[in-house]
C-alpha cells in the first residue's frame, strides 16, 4: 500500500471533521473509516503523526456512528480504543478529547448529570488540549448548561467558545456558539433578542440553514405563538436531517412539531408525531427524551378530549398512564426528571378532573411544587389552569379567579417582552386554555356580571400593542420598501393573458411575499415594553356609564357552544341575553357580503341591483332581529365581539339607522381620554379611484387650513409622518385585506401599498381615522382569538375610532358620505354618531362601521 503523506492525511481528517460538523454523518463516517483503515494497514510503518491522525479519526467515527445509529455502547467502545491509543502515544490531549466527547455522548443520550461530570473533568485539563478541542469543549459545555436550564453559566462558557473560535477563524464554531447564546436569551424569556441572535448566527454561518439551529428557532417561535412559522422551520429542518440520516435530531423535530401542530388543532397529527418521536428516542436509548415524547402524546390526547368529550373510564385510564410517566420521570432525577414528572402530574390531575374525581386530582396536584417560576411558560399556565379548575369545581370562585389572574400575570410578563403587533397577537395562543377555564366556569354560574368579567379578563390579556415606539431599523424599512416595489411592478403588468407576462407578474408577487416574510421575521427581533391594558369589569363599566349620564347599552358578545349570547350592560343594570345560533349568523353574514359585492359594481343592470338591495335588506333585517332587537337598545350601542361577529355591518342594520353604533374586539373603557387637535387633519387621495381626488378635496375643505395630499405627494412616507401629528385622518384609496397575511393588508398610495406592518409602534391615541376603501374593516382571526388587519392594527396603536368598510364600498357612495361624516366630526359629534348621521339618508345600505374603544 502506498501510504498518504502526513499533510494529505491531516487535510483528509480536517475535511471529514468539517463534513461531520455540518451534520453529514454518513459521508463523514466513511471518510473516518478510510483513514483508520489506511493507517492500521501500514502497521509499524505508520509514523507517530499518522497514528495520532488515526486516533482522531476513530474519535470522529465514534461520534458520527452514534448520530446515525444511536448505539451508545458502540460509541463508548470506540472512545475506549481512542484512549488506549492515546496512552500508547503518551498524548495527554487525546485523553482530554475522550473525556470531552464522552460528555457529549452522555448529553446526546439524555444523561445530563453524567455529561456534566465528564465535561467538567475535561475542563480541569483544558490546558492540555489543542485550541480547537478546547473551543469545542466550551461549546458543548455551554450547550449542556442550556439543557440544565443554567442560562448564566451557559452564557459564560459560550462566550469563551466564541472567543476561542474567533481566534481560530472557525466561522462554523463561532456561529454555533452565538446561536446557543440566543437560546440562552430564550431561557431568560427574551424571545425577540433570542430570535435576533439566532438569525444573526445563521447569517454568519458557512451553512446558513443548519438543521439543529432551525429546531431551536422553531422552539422559540412556538413559545412566541407563531405556530405556522415554527412548523415551516421544522419542515425545513426535517428535509435536511432526512438527507443526512440524523436520527436523534429527527426525533427532536417530531417532538417539537407535535407541540406545534397541537396548537394548530391537528390533534391526530400531534399524537402521531409524539408517538413516532417516542419510538425513535427509545431505540436510541434516550430515556429522558422518550418520556418527554410520551408526555406530549398524552397532552395531545387531553387537548383533543376537551374538544370531543371522553368517558370517565377513559379519562381515569389516561390519568393512570400520566402518573406512571411521572414516576418514571422521578427515577431520572434532576432537571431531566422535572421535565417529565411535573407535566405528567399536571396531565394526570386534569384527566382526573375530567373523570369527575376532584379529590384524587387534588391529591395529585399536591405533589406539584406550589411555585414553578423556572418552568416553561406552558407548564406554568397549565398549573394555574388546573388549580383554577379544581377551585371552580369545589365552588371556590375566588380561588379559581386568583389562579386565572396569576396565569394572566405570567402572560402579561411574557407579552411585555414582545414587540410587534404580530407577535403580541400570536402569543394569545398561550392564553386560550386559561381563558376557556375562566369563561366556562363563569357561564355555568349564569351570572351576567361574572361572565362579563371573565370574558374581558381574557380579552384584555392580549389587547393593545406591545411596542411603545417604532423600531429604528433601516434593514426593516428597506425590506418593506422593496416589497412595495415588487407589488407595484406586478400591478403595472395588469392581468396579462400572455403567458410570459403572467409569469413575470407571478415572479414579482412571489418576490414581494418573500420580502414580506423577511420583514415579519425582522420585526419579531425588536422588543416592546408596553404594559397589558387593564380589563374592564362590569361594576366599573356600570359606574362609568352612570357617572357620564350615558344611556348607552354595551353588548359583550360571547359564544356558548353554538349559541351567541350577550352580556347586556347599561347604567340601570346587567343581564344575560341569548341572541342566535352562530351557524345561522354565519350564513347571513355570508349572504350580506355577497349582496354588498353586487351593489359595489356600478355596471350591473337596474333589475339585478334592485334584487340585490331587496336580498340585502332581508338579510340585514334578519340579523337585526336576531342580534340587536333582544338587546333593547334605543340609544347608543357599543358591541364587543370577536371573529365573525366583529365583521358584521352593525351600523347598516335597520334599527340602528341614525343611531350611534360602534364595535371593538374588547371593552376598551377609556374615561376622559384627551383627543388630538381636530383641526390638524390629514387628508389623502390614492391613485386609481374615479372620485378619490374630488372626495379628498371636499373632505379637506371641511377642515380649515387642511390640504389634500394627492398625486405624487400622496406617498407612504408622507402618510406615516402625517399620522404622528394629525387629529383626524382621511384616507381615500384602494384597500386590500390580506386574509392569509393580515399585517400586509394595505392602502394603495402614489408609490405603492402602505402596509399595516409599517404603522407598528406609532402612537395614535386620540386620533380618528377614516378609511374610505373597500373591506379594510375586516380582520383575520388567529389561533388564540386575536384578530389582525389594517383596522385592528390602528386600534391596537390607540386610535380613538376607525371608520372602515367590512365589504366592497362603491366610489360614488364614499364621495357622498365622507364629506358629511367629516362635517359632523368638525361640529363635535362622536365618530359613531357622525357615521350614523352621514349614512342615514343613503338609499342603499352602506357597509361602513365605526370601530373603537368605549370613550366616556
Amino acid at each position: 500500500m502506498v501510504r498518504s503523506g502526513q499533510a494529505t492525511l491531516d487535510s483528509r481528517l480536517a475535511a471529514a471533521q468539517a463534513i461531520n460538523a455540518r451534520g453529514q454523518h454518513h459521508r463523514a463516517s466513511r471518510a473516518f473509516e478510510e483513514i483508520v483503515r489506511e493507517v492500521d494497514a501500514a502497521g509499524e510503518g505508520a509514523g507517530r503523526g499518522d497514528a495520532y491522525v488515526a486516533a482522531r479519526a476513530l474519535l470522529g467515527l465514534a461520534l458520527s456512528e452514534f448520530e446515525l445509529t444511536g448505539d451508545v455502547d458502540g460509541a463508548y467502545e470506540r472512545l475506549a480504543e481512542v484512549e488506549e491509543r492515546g496512552a500508547v502515544l503518551a498524548m495527554r490531549e487525546l485523553a482530554f478529547v475522550v473525556r470531552s466527547q464522552r460528555g457529549l455522548l452522555r448529553l446526546r443520550s439524555g444523561d445530563v448529570t453524567a455529561a456534566l461530570v465528564e465535561m467538567e473533568t475535561a475542563v480541569d485539563v483544558v490546558d492540555d488540549a489543542r485550541p480547537l478541542d478546547a473551543a469545542v469543549l466550551m461549546l458543548n459545555l455551554g450547550s449542556l448548561r442550556l439543557e440544565l436550564g443554567d442560562a448564566e453559566g451557559a452564557s459564560r462558557d459560550l462566550d469563551d467558545a466564541v472567543r476561542r473560535g474567533s481566534a481560530l477563524g472557525d466561522d462554523l464554531l463561532v456561529s454555533k456558539a452565538r446561536h446557543n447564546l440566543g437560546y440562552a436569551e430564550y431561557l431568560r424569556g427574551d424571545l425577540p433578542v433570542a430570535l435576533r441572535a439566532m438569525d444573526e448566527a445563521a447569517e454568519q454561518a458557512p451553512d446558513r440553514h443548519a438543521a439543529v439551529g432551525l429546531i431551536d428557532r422553531a422552539q422559540v417561535l412556538l413559545d412566541a405563538g407563531l405556530l405556522t412559522e415554527a412548523d415551516d422551520a421544522l419542515g425545513e429542518a426535517r428535509a435536511q436531517l432526512s438527507r443526512y440520516r440524523m436520527l436523534r435530531d429527527l426525533a427532536e423535530v417530531e417532538l417539537v412539531r407535535s407541540r406545534v401542530v397541537l396548537g394548530l388543532r391537528r390533534y391526530a397529527d400531534a399524537r402521531r408525531l409524539a408517538r413516532s418521536a417516542s419510538r425513535r428516542f427509545d431505540r436510541l436509548g434516550n430515556a429522558p427524551w422518550m418520556l418527554r415524547a410520551r408526555v406530549a402524546e398524552l397532552q395531545a390526547a387531553l387537548t383533543e378530549h376537551r374538544a370531543d368529550a371522553v368517558t370517565p373510564t377513559t379519562a381515569r385510564r389516561h390519568a393512570t398512564w400520566a402518573l406512571d410517566l411521572a414516576r418514571e420521570g422521578e427515577t431520572l432525577g434532576g432537571v431531566a426528571g422535572l421535565g417529565v414528572t411535573i407535566p405528567a402530574q399536571l396531565l394526570a390531575a386534569e384527566w382526573l378532573v375530567s373523570a369527575g374525581d376532584v379529590p384524587a386530582a387534588r391529591d395529585v396536584l399536591a405533589l406539584v411544587p406550589a411555585r414553578l417560576d423556572r418552568a416553561p411558560l406552558p407548564v406554568r399556565l397549565q398549573h394555574e389552569a388546573v388549580l383554577a379548575q379544581l377551585a371552580f369545581a369545589a365552588g371556590d370562585r375566588r380561588g379559581g379567579v386568583r389562579a386565572v389572574r396569576r396565569g394572566q400575570s405570567a402572560l402579561a410578563e411574557h407579552r411585555a417582552r414582545l414587540g410587534s403587533v404580530d407577535a403580541v397577537t400570536a402569543s394569545a395562543v398561550h392564553g386560550v386554555r386559561l381563558g376557556n377555564v375562566d369563561v366556562d366556569a363563569a357561564l355555568r354560574t349564569r351570572r351576567p356580571g361574572t361572565i362579563f368579567d371573565a370574558v374581558e379578563r381574557g380579552r384584555a390579556a392580549f389587547a393593545g400593542t406591545g411596542r411603545v415606539r417604532p423600531p429604528s431599523d433601516p434593514v426593516l424599512a428597506d425590506l418593506l420598501a422593496s416589497a412595495r416595489r415588487e407589488v407595484e411592478a406586478a400591478r403595472a403588468l395588469g392581468a396579462p393573458s400572455d403567458p410570459a407576462y403572467l409569469a413575470r407578474r407571478q415572479d414579482h408577487l412571489r418576490a414581494a411575499r418573500r420580502l414580506q416574510d423577511d420583514a415579519r421575521r425582522r420585526a419579531w427581533q425588536h422588543g416592546g415594553g408596553a404594559a397589558t391594558p387593564v380589563a374592564a369589569t362590569e361594576r366599573r363599566l356600570r359606574a362609568g356609564l352612570s357617572a357620564a349620564g350615558s344611556d348607552a347599552v354595551v353588548a359583550d358578545l360571547v359564544l356558548d357552544g353554538d349559541d351567541v349570547r350577550a352580556v347586556r350592560v347599561s347604567a340601570e343594570g346587567t343581564r344575560l341575553v341569548r341572541l342566535a345560533r352562530r351557524t345561522t349568523v354565519a350564513e347571513q353574514v355570508r349572504r350580506a357580503r355577497a349582496d354588498f359585492a353586487v351593489l359595489s359594481n356600478v355596471l350591473i343592470p337596474v333589475p339585478m341591483r334592485e334584487a340585490a338591495v331587496a336580498s340585502l335588506t332581508r338579510t340585514l333585517t334578519a340579523l337585526d332581529e336576531a342580534l340587536v332587537a333582544p338587546l333593547e337598545a334605543d340609544g347608543d350601542l357599543h358591541v364587543a365581539a370577536r371573529d365573525l361577529l366583529l365583521a358584521l355591518p352593525w351600523a347598516s342594520l335597520p334599527s340602528r339607522r341614525g343611531l350611534r353604533t360602534w364595535a371593538n374586539s374588547w371593552v376598551d373603557l377609556r374615561i376622559g381620554e384627551p383627543t388630538r387637535r381636530a383641526d390638524e387633519a390629514l387628508v389623502v387621495a390614492g391613485p386609481g379611484l374615479r372620485f378619490s381626488s374630488a372626495e379628498a378635496k371636499l373632505v379637506a375643505s371641511v377642515w380649515e387650513g387642511s390640504d389634500a395630499l394627492a398625486g405624487e405627494d400622496a406617498t407612504c412616507e408622507a402618510v406615516v409622518d402625517g399620522l404622528r401629528t394629525a387629529g383626524v385622518v382621511h384616507l381615500a384609496a384602494h384597500g386590500t385585506h390580506e386574509t392569509d397575511n393580515p399585517l400586509f393588508s394595505s392602502l394603495r398610495l402614489a408609490d405603492g401599498p402602505l402596509f399595516a406592518h409599517e404603522l407598528d409602534g406609532i402612537d395614535l391615541h386620540g386620533v380618528v381615522v377614516v378609511l374610505s376603501a373597500c373591506e379594510v374593516g375586516l380582520s383575520t382571526p388567529r389561533i388564540g382569538g386575536e384578530s389582525l388587519g389594517l383596522t385592528s392594527v390602528l386600534l391596537r396603536l390607540g386610535a380613538r375610532a376607525v371608520v372602515a368598510s367590512v365589504a366592497p364600498l362603491r366610489d360614488d357612495v364614499a364621495a357622498r358620505v365622507m364629506p358629511s361624516l367629516h362635517a359632523e366630526l368638525r361640529d363635535g359629534a362622536m365618530p359613531g354618531t357622525a357615521l350614523a348621521r352621514a349614512v342615514a339618508d343613503e338609499p342603499e345600505p352602506v357597509p361602513l362601521v365605526c370601530f373603537g374603544p368605549l370613550v366616556l
